[in-house]
């Protein structure tokens, strides 16, 4: 396993007996990439300030351009951009939907997706 394989393997917390049974980092990383994106649009709809989300994005891509293979690119950018849309209906519906608990629970599960690219990145 290459060394930046490794690095980036401690950073995201997982050990490198473990990563055969998760996603290709490349598309861990645009995941991340399209999560951080619907949330920075959602917090301009709504007009909140972003907070860190757009640094925090910023990173994910320069990890996603590190680590991406030749001839992914394609299939990364799909899962980017289901990543994008599933976020931005989870944001939806925990800000606008009548049911409570409906409302409550997407916001719950759009605070895990976030949270789970978050602990990826080192606290500067």
């Amino acid at each position: 396993m290459s060394g930046i394989r490794t690095l980036l393997l401690a950073l995201a917390g997982l050990a490198p007996g473990e990563a055969a049974a998760q996603d290709p980092l490349h598309l861990i990383f645009a995941g991340c990439i399209g999560r951080y994106s619907a949330a920075i649009e959602h917090s301009w709809v709504v007009g909140e300030d972003p907070g860190s989300f757009p640094a925090d994005r910023l990173t994910f891509i320069s990890l996603y351009e590190a680590t991406v293979p030749d001839g992914a690119a394609r299939a990364a950018l799909h899962h980017r951009v289901a990543s994008k849309m599933a976020q931005a209906s989870l944001l939806t519906v925990a800000r606008f939907h009548n049911d409570p608990t409906r409302a409550a629970a997407a916001g719950d599960a759009a605070r895990a997706q976030i949270g789970a690219c978050s602990r990826m990145l080192l606290e500067s």
